[in-house]
């Protein structure tokens, strides 16, 4: 072989050995970047889900609340009503025992 062949075998070599780490390399960091941006999506989809179950379970205790109060509230309006006879009873008994006097 004369030299001008063996310089060019040696640069063609080189040439291709170069490529291909450039390539593996490259290659390396989109699979790191794409790693990454997998590593992040999940993230915010546990994050997403996370808060998913908040609301609804804080949807759930504020039907609860709602409802404790519907009752409460009804209860104390029975209350009214009966403190509103008690006190027409009290006041004909308060004429009844004058009447007596």
């Amino acid at each position: 072989m004369d030299k001008p062949t063996t310089t060019a075998a040696i640069v063609a070599v080189v040439t291709g050995a170069v490529s291909a780490g450039a390539f593996k390399f490259y290659e390396f960091i989109l699979k790191q970047k794409r790693e990454v941006q997998q590593e992040e999506k999940a993230e915010q989809t546990l994050y997403r889900d996370d808060l998913i179950k908040r609301v609804e379970n804080l949807e759930t205790e504020r039907d609860e609340h709602l409802q404790q109060i519907m009752d409460l509230m009804t209860e104390m309006a029975a209350l009214k009503v009966e403190v509103g006879y008690m006190k027409r009873d009290n006041e004909v008994l308060k004429l009844k025992i004058d009447s007596m006097r």
